[in-house]
């Protein structure tokens, strides 16, 4: 007996390797279990089976069982539960699940590259994303063979967590550098490129990405569109268009995130199938059919493919006076393809009588309370609140985020990784319009022209005491102490330069400036705070871009390399 016992274990566990789906996988694990109920091993064989099959919770239940008996088999349990919560999107769950299999395993990159991934979307990304960081140089110091195998689970994690480009293309980079061979993350890095700007690298990936496959739509998109936005920087210099102008309309940031959240699962159209699933029947009978293309379209006009397409398709709107159905405070309901488009042709013919609506921004209406209040996708995917004559309020990240929102409403399951941390507020509020910036920078402002013997000066140098001085143009920025470099010509303050990353006061040189964000927002918060654009321009050397703003008289210069701020400068222009 004992023999055939074996026999069928063994034949459970090939057969579970080679046709894991296969029904005599469960046959042979049952009958083992009949004769020794015992047999951790024949439950996992059973309980692996279950889940390729996509009965998620059988699976659940029988890897439960053999982690409660603390076995041999416990460490493989606890790992089986962990994938299933991940495949779940239990984040909470998953964690607790990756803590557990190192209290009792420490040796495997890959469990510590889970615990990575775990953190990272439970909403500790920093430590997360170190902790991915950490399992790759494990791994090159225990297992250099599967190096490759795990640089692309460092890109893959970081993209299911929402890492923004900046941080996600370079681990990209490196995981193709090490298998090039695989050309779905190859792809989201070129997306990921074009949300820097990076129009260059974006086209070449694409092109070598189009040889090994020519028919793929969204590799012809991806070249299609960094040749556009080269053809537009190219023609900017004479069409008064610059690189700020078009990052303002967030467009190339908006589909990286469309790309990225079609890769993870979270995108509009995923969420609306969600949604489908737990509509409330009072809900569902306010709501109208799907669209027909004929309905998208009126002549040459069409509804927007930004998020309105996808909303229409999904249902063509709602009875009118039936928002209250989604049982929020204020009554928004759906817009349909007929009532989007009679509006868009009321604005066109008559641009002054609709300021709210301006002819040079994305804007998408969705949502009406019936009352003149409308729920309007804009740049970056943001959702806000429109009122006539008033600024546009945020309501939710993107369309498709509102939507997971109803879904967890709802009772359904939510798959969005935890949003990312924002940091603090700032001691200093956000300038209002028209608010001078504050911070070191009044100092630096002050000292420019100031001669070396003057109290402006000396504030300066007390502010930095250890900066160095340049008497001569010709002598280059040399990096020191405190990050932070003054040029003094004839005796008089000409020029202070801050280095972000070696100066440990930098992040006070303009009160509340986000150093570490985006370009768009940083330019927003220096208007907001009185600086005029002025100009910008190229390092074709090292690819730096140096922004130039007027201010108190001076001139403000920021200086971006890789997505990051490098430098701030302020420069006397006389």
């Amino acid at each position: 007996m004992s023999d055939t016992v074996e026999r069928d274990l063994d034949l459970a566990w090939e057969l579970l390797e080679a046709q894991p789906t296969n029904p005599k996988v469960a046959e042979l694990a049952v009958k083992v279990l009949a004769t020794q109920p015992e047999r951790s091993s024949a439950l996992m064989v059973l309980g692996y089976h279950r889940e390729t099959c996509g009965d998620a919770d059988e699976a659940r239940r029988l890897f439960l069982r053999v982690a409660g008996r603390r076995d041999s088999q416990f460490i493989w349990a606890a790992r089986a539960l962990r994938r299933l919560a991940l495949a779940g999107h239990d984040h909470p769950e998953a964690l607790r699940w990756a803590r557990t299999v190192l209290a009792h395993e420490h040796e495997g990159w890959d469990d510590w590259m889970q615990l990575g991934s775990a953190q990272a979307l439970s909403g500790d990304h920093e430590e997360g994303w170190r902790q991915l960081d950490e399992a790759v140089t494990l791994c090159s110091r225990t297992a250099p063979g599967q190096l490759p195998k795990a640089l692309g689970k460092r890109a893959e994690y970081l993209l299911e967590s929402a890492a923004p480009p900046e941080r996600f293309a370079p681990a990209a980079e490196e995981a193709i550098r090490a298998n090039a061979a695989d050309p779905w993350v190859a792809m989201l890095l070129g997306y990921a490129y074009l949300a820097q700007y990076r129009f260059d690298d974006a086209e070449q990936l694409g092109l070598r990405l189009l040889r090994e496959d020519p028919t793929d739509d969204l590799l012809h998109s991806l070249v299609d569109t960094a040749r556009t936005m080269l053809g537009i920087v190219e023609k900017a210099r004479g069409d008064n268009i610059t690189l700020d102008d078009i990052r303002r309309t967030g467009a190339l940031e908006m589909a990286w995130r469309q790309i990225r959240d079609m890769k993870i699962g979270t995108d509009l159209g995923s969420a609306l199938t969600a949604l489908e699933a737990v509509l409330p029947d009072e809900l569902r009978a306010t709501l109208r059919p799907g669209a027909t293309p004929s309905e998208l379209a009126e002549g040459d006009e069409k509804v927007g493919a930004m998020v309105a397409e996808d909303l229409l398709t999904w249902h063509n709107g709602q009875q009118p006076g039936s928002g209250a159905a989604w049982g929020l405070a204020e009554p928004f309901r759906l817009l349909s393809a007929a009532e989007i488009l009679a509006m868009d042709a009321e604005i066109e013919a008559d641009r002054a009588a609709h300021p709210d609506w301006p002819e040079n921004e994305l804007w998408e209406q969705v949502m009406t309370d019936d009352a003149g209040t409308y729920l309007v996708a804009v740049a970056f995917g943001a959702l806000v609140r429109r009122r006539p004559g008033r600024p546009d309020e945020p309501v939710a990240g993107s369309m498709a985020d509102w939507i997971w929102d109803r879904v967890a409403d709802f009772g359904g399951r939510d798959p969005r990784p935890a949003p990312l941390k924002t940091e603090e507020p700032p001691s200093d509020p956000h300038p209002a319009p028209g608010e001078p910036l504050t911070g070191v920078i009044v100092t630096m402002c002050d000292a420019l022209g100031a001669p070396e013997d003057s109290a402006a000066y000396t504030e300066l140098r007390e502010l930095f005491p250890g900066s160095t001085v340049r008497r001569t143009e010709l002598a280059p920025d040399m990096p020191n102490a405190d990050g932070v470099n003054v040029v003094a010509l004839d005796g008089l303050v000409k020029r202070v330069t801050v280095d972000v990353a070696r100066c440990p006061s930098a992040g006070r040189v303009i009160s509340g400036l986000d150093l570490g964000g985006y370009s768009h927002q940083v330019d927003d918060y220096l208007r907001a705070g009185g600086a005029l654009a002025r100009d910008s321009w190229v390092n074709r050397a090292n690819g730096e871009t140096t922004v130039n703003y007027d201010l108190a008289g001076h001139r403000l210069g920021l200086v971006w390399g890789a997505g990051k701020l490098v430098r701030i400068f302020v420069a006397s222009d006389s």
